[in-house]
């Protein structure tokens, strides 16, 4: 009998998968057969990104024309794939602004895939550094209320997402001076993070109610559309990152993309979505920074260059200054 040969590469692990990524020539046809499964034209597949650019995440994704996305997770990422689908068929519908319909979901060659509606709107990363402070508040006050909403959503029945908050925390705790060490953060810096982290505590209260947190909110996740001459939040998407846990991991992440030394942007975005004016202050700063530096796709020494206004020497001015708060 015979037997075809695989269309997509077996990968094991993070090397093997970062080697194929970028190859234009693997994914095509692999993404026409699942439009063929699915009933969806195949004439208009275009990529997002080139496998190159870690701003187009950790799946090889593709537009099928202007309705549909399909999203392939290497082999070795189920847990992506299951904590995109869950949170993705979990939301639908209940936030003020869009987010992915989840069509259909399979396994092409031990490949994992969803395919889902594709979101209109203008990328808000193309145009932040464009706008006006008044639109720039607008939209972090319009992004507060859709955190925050989110976040109040039920998180029971939903058993293919990490739910154990203190076990996350104090592993990626553990492990942060190795994780930064291993990307080639100076030694200057390594050595303050045990401290630090220390002088952040506690991260979270004991009685802390949980929610469903991405991780992964910002600007390069949010589509725009303008509505009487301003810009105003149209979508939402990429949940692969979500487990459930404390709603300042989704707060550190909005913070830091699209307000970092915006003291007032920072500010208002956290009275509307909920803090008293008396809990915004240097201690949440510091826990801002510190899920940050917790966070597993946030390298620091791409932070500190990219984010920080001004030259630090202290991981502590660096809270400041990056989570600034006037």
């Amino acid at each position: 009998m015979h037997l075809s040969a695989p269309l997509l590469p077996p990968v094991t692990n993070c090397a093997d998968y970062e080697a194929v990524r970028p190859h234009a020539d693997v994914w095509p046809l692999a993404m026409r057969i699942i439009c063929q499964r699915h009933k969806l034209p195949t004439e208009r597949l275009e990529r997002f990104g080139d496998g190159t650019d870690p701003a187009f995440g950790s799946s090889i994704i593709f537009a099928v024309g202007e309705r549909h996305v399909i999203k392939l997770y290497p082999p070795y990422e189920r847990r992506l794939f299951e904590a995109d689908l869950t949170v993705a068929e979990h939301v639908y519908g209940k936030l003020s602004i869009t987010t992915p319909e989840i069509y259909a979901h399979g396994v092409l060659d031990g490949w994992l895939y969803l395919v889902m509606g594709r979101l209109q709107g203008v990328y808000l990363v193309d145009i932040w550094n464009t706008l006006e402070h008044a639109n720039q508040l607008q939209i972090v006050t319009e992004l507060a209320e859709v955190v925050a909403h989110l976040h109040t959503l039920p998180t029971n029945g939903l058993p293919l997402l990490d739910a154990n908050w203190p076990e996350f925390v104090t592993s990626r705790v553990n492990g942060c001076v190795q994780h930064h060490q291993e990307q080639e953060v100076p030694e200057h810096w390594l050595q303050q993070i045990p401290d630090y982290l220390a002088h952040a505590m506690p991260l979270y209260p004991p009685n802390f109610i949980p929610a469903i947190v991405s991780g992964d909110i910002h600007d390069y996740h949010l589509l725009v559309k303008q509505e009487h001459g301003k810009w105003r939040l149209c979508g939402l998407f990429d949940f692969d990152d979500a487990l459930i846990g404390f709603h300042e991991y989704d707060i550190a992440s909005a913070g830091l993309f699209m307000m970092a030394g915006r003291p007032a942007l920072l500010r208002a975005f956290l009275l509307k979505y909920g803090y008293a004016d008396a809990a915004v202050n240097e201690q949440l700063s510091h826990r801002l920074l510190a899920y940050t530096l917790l966070h597993r796709y946030r390298p620091f020494n791409w932070v500190r260059e990219a984010f920080a206004k001004r030259p630090c020497s202290t991981l502590e001015e660096l809270g400041q200054v990056i989570y600034a708060l006037g």
